[in-house]
C-alpha cells in the first residue's frame, strides 16, 4: 500500500512540475479587452410569429483568464451586449391601446423590433495550439453565459397602431398596447425576460506582439437557450455571431 502511495506521489509531482515548466515563461494570469461587431437574429418557437430578419449590432468587454498550462485556461468575461431581435406576427390579431383603440382593431402586418442591452458574464474554457510560423497560434473556446437585461425598447410597426397610441414617455417599461388573438385567451405586451442564458463557442487566431502582449481575431457564436420574451404563448430565442477582436496583456 505504501509503495502505491509513493508511486502516486511521484506521478503527481511529475505532472505538477511539468505543468509549472510549461507556464514558467508566461504569466499564469492574463487580462484582455475585446470589441465585436455582430449579426443578431431571433428564432421563434411559436407558429403565430416568425423571424423578422437579421440585424447588425455590437458588443464589448474584458476578460481575466487563469492558465493551467501554456495551452489551457479558464476565463471569466464581463461584456455589454447590444442586440436587435425582430419578430413578425403572422396571425390575424386585434390590437388594443388604452385610449385610441379601446374596442380593438384587426391587423396581420404587425412587427416588433426589440432593442435590447445586456450585461453578460460568461465562463469559458480556452485552448490554444503550439506556435506556428513563429508568432501565430490558433485558439478555441466554449462555455456558458448568463446575461442580465439592462435596457429594452421596442419599435412597433402596424397599419392600425400610430405613434400617439403608444406610451413614448416611458419606453423602458414597454409600449402600452396589448395584442389579442382569436386563438388565444391571453393579452400580450412588450416586456422582456430579465435573464438570458446562452451557450458560447468560437475560435480564431492569436498573434504575439511584444512580450506577453498578444492580439487576436476570431468568430464567436452565442446561442440563446431560453425564451427572451415575457409572453404567455409566444416564445423565441435570440442569438448572434460576432467577429471577436481583442488584445491580451
Amino acid at each position: 500500500m505504501r509503495i502505491r502511495n509513493i508511486f502516486a506521489l511521484i506521478i503527481c509531482s511529475f505532472i505538477i512540475s511539468k505543468t509549472n515548466a510549461q507556464i514558467s515563461d508566461e504569466s499564469k494570469y492574463e487580462f484582455g479587452l475585446r470589441i465585436a461587431p455582430q449579426v443578431s437574429w431571433s428564432k421563434p418557437d411559436s407558429k403565430s410569429i416568425t423571424d423578422g430578419g437579421i440585424s447588425l449590432d455590437w458588443n464589448y468587454g474584458f476578460h481575466v483568464a487563469k492558465k493551467f498550462t501554456s495551452r489551457y485556461a479558464i476565463a471569466l468575461e464581463v461584456n455589454i451586449i447590444n442586440m436587435t431581435s425582430k419578430i413578425k406576427i403572422t396571425d390575424s390579431i386585434k390590437v388594443f391601446s388604452p385610449n385610441e383603440l379601446p374596442a380593438g382593431a384587426s391587423t396581420s402586418d404587425m412587427s416588433l423590433n426589440y432593442h435590447l442591452r445586456y450585461l453578460q458574464i460568461p465562463i469559458l474554457f480556452k485552448m490554444t495550439t503550439d506556435p506556428f510560423k513563429d508568432k501565430w497560434k490558433a485558439y478555441g473556446e466554449f462555455g456558458l453565459g448568463l446575461s442580465f437585461l439592462l435596457r429594452s425598447k421596442v419599435d412597433v410597426s402596424s397599419s392600425v397602431l400610430k405613434l400617439n397610441e403608444v406610451d413614448v414617455d416611458n419606453p423602458d417599461n414597454g409600449d402600452i398596447f396589448y395584442i389579442n388573438s382569436d386563438k388565444f385567451d391571453k393579452n400580450y405586451s412588450t416586456q422582456i425576460n430579465m435573464l438570458r442564458p446562452s451557450f458560447i463557442i468560437g475560435g480564431g487566431l492569436v498573434y504575439d506582439l511584444v512580450g506577453n502582449t498578444k492580439a487576436y481575431i476570431g468568430l464567436r457564436y452565442d446561442n440563446g437557450l431560453a425564451d427572451f420574451m415575457d409572453a404567455d404563448k409566444w416564445t423565441a430565442i435570440n442569438s448572434f455571431t460576432a467577429l471577436n477582436i481583442g488584445i491580451i496583456f
